[in-house]
């Protein structure tokens, strides 16, 4: 584990950290731009998307919080906000656009709360790291427009797809008719830091309220796992591909069933639900029979025992129906395993750690650049080469990788403290 941490800590600062500060920032017209091919050098992609604004907003503060520093950190950081509040913002109806061009320029008009999610997480971060009063204004506002116009007041949570004027989009692939796992997942995190920032009692109870509905209506009663996609009223449907989207996640137009679990967002949950435990001042024993069957299944049944690596996605009893390995499960698997080990002490974590970050570090990352690639196949070979897109963000990574070093310190202390 030592050399683990000091691997990580060398390349963190080394590689990673620099790919991105050396290009996030888009030269022309300002915000932020993630389209790099597997050289490291920018793709004809132009438009901009308020995931990739809010998500670098969040990596950028995130790492400033840490104690990472680099040149003009806060000017960099800074100059993306401003960008988002003149060309993102609608005027006219409030709340933020989906996608934007190069030079600002509304492509595509319409309102997701994806997105806004990574807005609140985004500006409560840069105002913890930074004390921006601007910042914190942003996201406590953003926090009641949530709340205000898409809260579902009648089954609980929130919806997700709306037009520009925050009319609801229309049903089916328009996503107007449904809920999301991954959606209320990430609301659940932007809450957690905008608690952390405010103290206010009003954000404590839709953080708890949030957390609640995922455990009473998102996680299968029996196995303890993570459904992906339900009606309003939380009836279980396929995961049908969306008219807007923001992965490169693959579908077939049936969808697929809600006994196919992801296990990237299984450990996701797992981990950032102990980490509002934190921030509310719940101890993390008392979250043990919420977490357990989703870090064992994904250790059971989500890691490669051949090759390394964690599985796209399996069905509940445990058969594995994508054997791809994309970066963000990998990415949150490597947290997930060491929470797990912290939390129970049972070094089977350990080793799912170890065979998901050597598959990383031997398949993944580019070696030159410190950048992962998109996509592997089982064996490592790689599928999508790109470093990054308007999807594929600085956030997994960069978060990942400072998380698993801060965490492996303290496996590093905990195993020294038991010989």
């Amino acid at each position: 584990m030592q050399r683990y941490l000091q691997a990580t800590e060398r390349y963190l600062a080394e590689k990673l950290l620099p790919f991105w500060t050396r290009r996030i920032v888009e030269p022309k017209y300002g915000g932020f731009q993630a389209n790099y091919d597997e050289n490291g050098e920018r793709t004809k992609v132009q438009e901009k998307t308020l995931l990739c604004q809010g998500r670098s907003i969040f990596a950028l503060s995130f790492m400033l919080r840490q104690g990472y520093d680099w040149r003009g950190s806060r000017r960099m950081i800074r100059q993306g906000i401003d960008f988002l509040k003149r060309h993102f913002r609608d005027a006219a109806h409030d709340g933020y656009y989906w996608i934007v061009d190069a030079d600002g320029t509304p492509i595509d008009r319409n309102k997701v709360m994806y997105g806004h999610s990574f807005l609140v997480y985004g500006l409560a971060e840069h105002a913890l790291a930074t004390g921006d009063k601007a910042s914190r204004q942003e996201a406590c506002r953003l926090f009641d427009l949530i709340a205000s116009e898409a809260s579902d007041v009648r089954h609980g949570g929130f919806f997700e797809h709306f037009k520009e004027d925050f009319r609801l989009a229309g049903g089916g692939s328009a996503g107007g008719s449904l809920k999301s796992l991954d959606v209320h997942m990430h609301l659940m995190e932007a809450f957690t830091t905008l608690y952390e920032l405010t103290r206010l009692p009003k954000h404590r109870r839709a953080l708890e309220h949030v957390i609640e509905l995922i455990f009473d209506r998102m996680i299968d009663p029996k196995s303890g796992l993570g459904v992906a996609m339900f009606t309003r009223d939380w009836r279980p449907v396929n995961n049908i591909p969306l008219d807007t989207v923001w992965g490169a996640d693959r579908f077939d137009e049936q969808g697929k069933p809600p006994d196919v679990t992801s296990f990237g967002h299984n450990i996701e949950l797992a981990w950032l639900y102990l980490h509002s435990q934190d921030v509310l001042g719940v101890p993390r024993k008392n979250s043990l029979d919420r977490v357990l069957p989703l870090f064992e299944h994904t250790r059971r049944y989500g890691v490669d025992r051949e090759y390394g690596g964690l599985y796209v996605e399996g069905r509940r009893r445990g058969d594995v129906v994508d054997t791809d390995k994309e970066f963000w499960q990998q990415a949150e698997a490597l947290v997930g395993f060491l929470d797990a080990y912290l939390l129970t002490k049972d070094t089977q974590y350990l080793d799912a750690f170890r065979r998901v970050y050597d598959f990383v570090f031997e398949k993944m990352v580019h070696p030159e650049l410190g950048e992962w690639y998109c996509l592997c196949g089982r064996e490592g070979g790689v599928k999508r080469s790109w470093l990054g897109s308007h999807w594929k963000i600085c956030y997994h990574t960069l978060r990942s990788v400072t998380l698993v070093s801060k965490k492996l310190r303290q496996v590093v202390r905990t195993r020294r403290a038991k010989t």
